[in-house]
């Protein structure tokens, strides 16, 4: 299962994850700015790996 989502938002890519529920809100980290979907992923999956590491 893929856990990083991707988007194209105009001429650039944005990942997109889940962090959990709060308050019966779901909460998400984002980052939009690059330029293929292969760079929007990698840094996607290192950017949840590092936020599953923290927690």
């Amino acid at each position: 299962m893929r856990r990083v989502n991707l988007r194209k938002r105009g001429k650039v890519y944005q990942y997109q994850f889940e962090i959990g529920t709060i308050n019966g809100k779901r909460k998400f980290i984002n980052k939009s700015g690059f330029k293929t979907q292969n760079e929007a992923y990698a840094a996607g999956q290192l950017a949840y790996e590092k936020y599953i590491n923290e927690v």
